[in-house]
């Protein structure tokens, strides 16, 4: 028996990230997909091999104190012994540009499709851009998330959506709980925690609480962090909660009614879809979530990531009826079901075909 196998290259799988434990249900509807699935990943956890006999991992431990170099022989060892064993129909990169272009670099035998995932604005660093470009060049298909979520534009770039475990999240609302907000978000800058935070303070909601639910990951966005904390030191009803394992989001959730994102556009993040299909009434300042809602709607969301603009919806907002704003939540949610990671796995493998 000839077997369907995918090499699946990841930043990490580990079910109690905030921003990455979804990997662990994309890799599951893959596997409706493929007999066997090899994960490599740059932050490896065994437990999540008891997802399916089918699936194994590899890749760099999350305790390695290894230097870069000895990690990079690391990789080119296990890519180089995976190839060799392995006929992959497909290796499909998750947000790993750089490991796309490692197992072109060192791959035994062919791979006769290449599929890379990113949905970012263009990094800032020149070697990030190289290894983006490179990635781009190399990959026989690019899928992304909207239209602005990739960099460069090339006709191999495809926008599909943003998979997000619709089923996990999705809560029908018939009524809001309280007048509570919610940051979901990694902190760090490009996410511009501080207009969000600041313009609910100096708007009608200000006697509500507001949450920031993540964490940062660099040691620049850990000062970031540290900052913000000094910062509304005074404010009782600004809170930082920190990490909430993926699994656990959709209950934490349900003790929110609104959610604020003000990342620029190309930033097409999944906390805005994740947080519609739990029923909260989100405001945004990326236009690409727009097609969400009607033209009658996207006015009373849509803010121009300014403290003036944010602060006249979410005013606006605090005078219109719960019943008016459950049926625009209503609406998100419908809208959103259409990128539940399911149809997304299809999408990505219909690439190939096209």
């Amino acid at each position: 028996m000839i077997e369907n196998k995918l090499l699946y290259l990841n930043l990490s799988v580990d079910s109690s990230d905030t921003s990455l434990g979804f990997v662990e249900t994309w890799i599951s509807n893959f596997l409706n997909d493929f007999d066997k699935i090899d994960v490599l990943t740059l932050n490896k956890s065994i437990e999540a091999e008891s997802i399916s006999e089918k699936l194994k991992i590899y890749g760099i431990d999350q305790d390695s104190s290894h230097s870069k170099i000895k990690k990079f022989l690391e990789l080119r060892s296990i890519i180089k012994k995976l190839t060799q064993q392995n006929n992959y129909e497909v290796c499909f990169s998750h947000m790993s540009p750089l490991l796309s272009i490692l197992v072109k670099l060192f791959c035994v035998k062919n791979i006769p499709h290449s599929i890379l995932w990113y949905t970012h604005p263009k990094p800032k660093e020149l070697s990030k851009k190289f290894i983006l470009l490179t990635s781009l060049l190399i990959n026989n298909h690019v899928v992304t998330a909207s239209n602005s979520s990739f960099p460069y534009k090339r006709k191999k770039v495809t926008a599909i959506g943003h998979g997000i475990d619709y089923k996990l999240f999705y809560s029908a609302r018939n009524d809001l709980p309280n007048s509570n907000f919610l940051i979901l978000s990694r902190i760090t800058k490009t996410k511009n925690i501080e207009l969000s935070i600041d313009s609910f303070l100096k708007s009608k909601f200000c006697q509500n609480t507001i949450t920031i639910i993540g964490d940062p990951v660099t040691q620049e966005d850990i000062k970031y962090k540290n900052y913000l904390i000094n910062k509304y030191s005074a404010q009782d009803n600004v809170i930082f909660k920190g990490k909430v394992p993926h699994k656990n989001l959709p209950s934490v959730l349900k003790d929110y009614s609104f959610h604020i994102n003000s990342t620029d556009t190309g930033f097409y993040d999944k906390s805005v879809l994740e947080t519609l299909s739990a029923g909260l009434f989100n405001f945004y300042s990326n236009p690409d979530y727009n097609k969400h809602f009607n033209s009658t709607v996207t006015p009373i969301c849509y803010f121009s990531r300014t403290e003036e603009s944010l602060i006249q919806k979410l005013n606006t907002v605090f005078d219109k009826n719960k019943e008016d704003l459950i049926e625009i939540i209503k609406l998100g949610q419908l809208s959103v079901g259409n990128e539940n990671v399911e149809t997304i796995s299809k999408r990505i493998l219909s690439t190939i075909e096209n």
